[in-house]
């Protein structure tokens, strides 16, 4: 067990999908977000005929106000696409990994509990390191640029528990993929399936970016729109949101629903992937490719 344990984490940290899509793709982003949109925002704002000629005060506090919604959007996309990238890297791991895993389970002391156990307290692990050190370079970025306003998170007790389901809910997307890839034999599209989570995560940072969601079950019912609004409530410190059309709304939402949501989608993906990999026969991944 910690010997997986281990060398799920090395593996992890070390794929090249983690490395290019996980991290240095998601610094690239937060660059642009950080000296090149933040700047001109912030221009744009106090450019602004309701702001040109408010007392300094109004101006300052609406301006800390703005920026601080900007950086938690900017956050909560960045952590999405990031465990998004984490997950795709999870997935060509588990690949390698479920292939000889029924006759393992079978055959040796290895039991899927203990796979399972030790396959996700690895994945928690790196995401965390990853999730942590991502956190810190947003806040440096966001903070040490020409606006010269300190933009760190609110509710960082959110922060931390939305960013342990997410990774638990990713590793349990990604390991179904893997499970359906080697039960339907369409090791063909392998490279297409592992990239699944990662084009969700796009797609959701382009939908929480530019589109306006005001019903309260979108969030409820998506679990990545529920980890996306809980990152950017825990940076941000309300559900008061503006996107990049400069629509801004409140939404009404409930912390213990969102965390339920994305419980409830991780609890149904474990036990559909407990179901196939317990029924799953032994195929080796030379043959799975002459299938």
């Amino acid at each position: 067990m910690k010997r997986l344990f281990l060398y799920t984490i090395k593996q992890i940290l070390m794929h090249p999908g983690v490395i290019g899509w996980g991290i240095l793709f998601i610094l690239f982003w937060g660059v642009i977000g950080a000296y090149i949109g933040g700047p001109q925002l912030v221009n744009q704002l106090l450019s602004s005929p309701s702001l040109k000629d408010a007392p300094a005060t109004v101006q300052q506090s609406v301006e800390h106000m703005v920026y601080l919604q900007y950086t938690s959007g900017w956050y909560a996309n960045l952590v999405i696409m990031s465990l998004s990238a984490i997950a795709t890297g999870v997935a060509s791991v588990l690949y390698y990994q479920t292939g000889t895993l029924p006759y393992l389970i079978r055959y040796s002391k290895l039991k899927t509990s203990t796979y399972f156990i030790s396959t996700y307290s690895g994945n928690l692990i790196a995401s965390l390191v990853l999730e942590a050190l991502l956190t810190a370079v947003t806040v440096y970025m966001f903070s040490n640029n020409s606006v010269g306003i300190t933009a760190t998170p609110s509710k960082i007790k959110i922060i931390i528990p939305t960013i342990l389901l997410g990774s638990i809910f990713f590793v349990s997307f990604s390991t179904l993929l893997d499970l359906i890839i080697i039960k339907l034999h369409a090791y063909k599209f392998q490279n297409l399936f592992n990239y699944i989570p990662l084009i969700l995560g796009f797609l959701a940072f382009a939908i929480f970016t530019y589109v306006t969601l005001k019903s309260s079950a979108v969030y409820y019912s998506n679990p990545y729109m529920a980890i996306e609004i809980l990152l950017y409530y825990g940076y941000f410190g309300s559900f008061k949101f503006a996107n990049a059309t400069g629509v801004e709304t409140t939404l009404n939402l409930s912390l213990p629903m969102l965390f339920l949501s994305i419980v409830a989608w991780t609890s149904i993906l474990n036990i559909i992937n407990y179901i196939l990999l317990r029924k799953m026969y032994y195929v080796s991944l030379e043959e799975g490719r002459m299938i």
